[in-house]
């Protein structure tokens, strides 16, 4: 009894650190272009959707997270994408992860915009299910509030 009195007075879980984790997992992903890292953060069934803002990508693009993967796993560019500021809102087993990002290809600004993710857990840990971004052309990330490098 005595036990579960000290389990109830211990400190609730970090679910936001834990949200941000498995964000900043995604992101480690796309820069290694593992497919297993994939497998380990993003939900096989969930679905990007995509609003591009520059030359020949305008408009909104649906893709399953499925080809999101076939697109860098394995690739050999190198993929770098940075977020800042972001806002988590965790409720029980569901969580959004909003943030301002920039995105190099081999080391080049490809794009920048606002990432829009939802997570849910499954079995204890946090996947990304639905991916939403925006894509918009470099000279728009200052707007954004890029850091500093």
């Amino acid at each position: 009894m005595l036990l579960a009195a000290f389990a109830l007075a211990a400190a609730p879980i970090d679910d936001r650190g834990q949200v941000l984790a498995a964000v900043d997992a995604f992101m480690d992903a796309i820069r290694s272009g593992d497919r297993a890292a994939f497998d380990r953060v993003l939900h096989p069934d969930g679905i990007a959707f995509v609003y591009g803002y520059v030359e020949g990508r305008h408009g909104l693009r649906l893709r399953p997270n499925k080809q999101t993967v076939e697109g860098i796993a394995g690739g050999t560019s190198r993929f770098v994408e940075r977020y800042w500021s972001p806002e988590v809102r965790v409720h029980r087993d569901i969580a959004h992860f909003w943030a301002p990002y920039s995105f190099d290809i081999d080391g080049k600004r490809s794009h920048c915009g606002v990432d829009s993710f939802s997570l849910v857990r499954v079995e204890g840990k946090w996947m990304v299910t639905n991916a939403s971004w925006t894509v918009e052309p470099p000279e728009r990330c200052a707007a954004l509030g890029e850091p500093r490098k």
